[in-house]
């Protein structure tokens, strides 16, 4: 009797399975559909005092991005004046019982510092390497962490991973560590020194960059393929070692193997970034409205990168609701869209739940 018991119920397993379903997912589960689609953009906000949403439904609920990035304008002029921002914008949130957001700034060091007012002095990648030891180095990004996340900021994009080589040192200039033996030491510490204290880092910009500006036209990197491995493929690998939490795509067509941007590649994401060299973490856009772009809607951008293996699109203007609704419509008629855009918004907010963000008994 008990022999046919265990095979009953070994019959019952086999047609209905046991599912557990992750905290991600019941933290999805319990979220609306334009909650969920949310989760995936990392947008602009307005003021540097007040949080206040700028984008609305038909029925006057606020709609507010799964992250936010900060600029210059929204620093303020004081530590507690950028304090006390960041928690209206997660007072706003717990009010409106929607997800908190990770709150991301550009924080590399010298010319693109957006807290050069409110934390120590940082220099550029090129001066940190050129001046200091890995282990100074270590110091200061670790430095620049603590005080980063005492502000509540929890995500940095940063460091430009990039080594520098005669095809793209006009545009990178001080922004590199330099060559591809320092580019890798230097940003693998960087990367450390976020991680290590509480910021999740982003190597950026995957697989690299020419010297055009992919703020103001196209990017094509003209490179052989033995060339784009040495100088940007076997660097990136490497550096992904000290495990960043995200990896920034950049706009850049490699013209000698994929004829996308690569932040619409899926040879670039699915087969080189996540197979090739085993990426897990989550892959971010670059903004889809610089120039490199413009020959194409962001709606357009945003389908074609999520298709592609992006996680989360970035969006420098501060609103996102006609892209999401674009989305949004795309998955209602494509079940591989669909399928494509629920791993996304899963894996942004496992992406929070590891980072504390969120909590599971919050929802």
């Amino acid at each position: 009797m008990k022999n046919v018991a265990l095979k009953f119920l070994a019959l019952l397993l086999v047609f209905f399975p046991l599912y557990s379903t992750t905290p991600a997912e019941k933290i999805w589960d319990s979220l609306s559909e334009i909650e969920k689609i949310s989760q995936i953009f990392l947008v602009n906000v307005e003021g540097n005092e007040t949080f206040h949403p700028v984008e609305f439904l038909e029925d006057g609920t606020a709609v507010v991005p799964g992250g936010i990035i900060l600029f210059s304008y929204n620093i303020g002029n004081s530590k507690n004046q950028l304090k006390d921002y960041i928690f209206s914008i997660n007072s706003f949130y717990k009010k409106n019982k929607s997800p908190l957001p990770f709150i991301a700034v550009d924080q590399e060091g010298g010319e693109v510092n957006r807290l050069k007012k409110i934390t120590s002095h940082l220099p550029s990648e090129k001066k940190i390497s050129e001046n200091y030891t890995l282990q100074e180095a270590n110091s200061i990004y670790s430095n620049q962490a603590i005080q980063m996340k005492e502000l509540g900021i929890t995500m940095n994009l940063a460091p430009v991973a990039e080594a520098k080589i005669e095809s793209n040192k006009v545009f990178l200039g001080t922004r590199t560590f330099g060559d591809v033996p320092k580019s890798v030491a230097y940003s693998m510490i960087c990367v450390r020194a976020y991680e290590e204290n509480g910021i999740a880092s982003v190597a950026k910009h995957f697989p690299g960059n020419a010297n055009s500006d992919p703020h103001t036209g196209s990017v094509e990197i003209t490179l052989s393929p033995s060339e784009v491995f040495k100088s940007f493929i076997f660097p990136f690998a490497l550096i992904l070692k000290s495990n960043p939490s995200c990896v920034l795509v950049s706009h850049a067509k490699v013209n000698s193997l994929d004829e996308n941007p690569a932040c619409m590649s899926s040879f670039w994401i699915k087969e080189i970034l996540q197979s090739y060299l085993g990426f897990k973490g989550l892959v971010l856009s670059d903004d889809v409205f610089m120039g490199a772009l413009s020959n194409s809607p962001p709606e357009q951008v945003a389908a074609n990168a999520i298709i592609s293996g992006v996680d989360v699109i970035m969006l420098s203007e501060k609103k996102f609701l006609s892209v999401a609704k674009s989305l949004l419509n795309l998955a209602a008629n494509d079940k591989f869209f669909a399928n494509r855009l629920c791993a996304a918004e899963k894996k942004v907010l496992d992406f929070k739940l590891e980072k504390g963000i969120i909590k599971i008994e919050e929802n």
